[in-house]
């Protein structure tokens, strides 16, 4: 009878690891002129500049967080199962999270083009009432984070079976 745990892809298990700190801290932040700083989350906006733009959590928020979670969740089981389910499900988890930073960077892509700023970076923002306003956006280390888990996830997938520590 063969254990079902028998040996542990480590490098997947550190994936899922630094995918689950990545939603620690913030993916973009924003430094508004007479405002101040703004940090934005995958799951919730922080900051002052929620009462101008009216709001703290967007509909994608919980879809971008629930896919994240589902990767940090495929990358442990993955790190489990054995030959090509384990490399199934880590490739899995590291597009499914290229995916997710793709479209965080999108949605911050498409919040800088209506203030007319860059989304990394000084420049001057113009919008309505609040024109112009000095700002300063700068991707965070949550985002670097994910990007890194995702690429550790499709190295793990890659060389799932040479890189598994037996247990036992």
């Amino acid at each position: 009878m063969k254990r079902w745990l028998s040996a542990l892809n480590i490098l997947a298990v550190l994936s899922g690891i630094i995918m689950a700190v990545a939603l620690l801290y913030p993916w973009w932040s924003l430094q508004i002129q007479y405002v101040g700083l703004t940090y934005i989350y995958p799951y919730i906006i922080r900051g002052p500049a929620t009462t101008i733009i009216g709001y703290r959590k967007t509909a994608q928020m919980p879809l971008l967080t629930g896919l994240v979670i589902g990767c940090i969740v495929l990358c442990f089981v993955g790190s489990l199962l054995r030959r090509w389910k384990g490399r199934i499900a880590l490739g899995a988890a590291g597009v499914l999270a290229l995916l997710a930073a793709w479209r965080f960077y999108e949605r911050a892509g498409d919040i800088a083009r209506r203030w007319g700023m860059a989304v990394q970076g000084h420049s001057i923002a113009k919008q309505a009432a609040f024109s112009p306003l000095e700002v300063s956006a700068k991707l965070e280390h949550g985002f670097y984070l994910i990007l890194i888990g995702a690429a550790l996830s499709l190295v793990a997938s890659v060389l799932h079976e040479k890189i598994r520590l037996r247990l036992g």
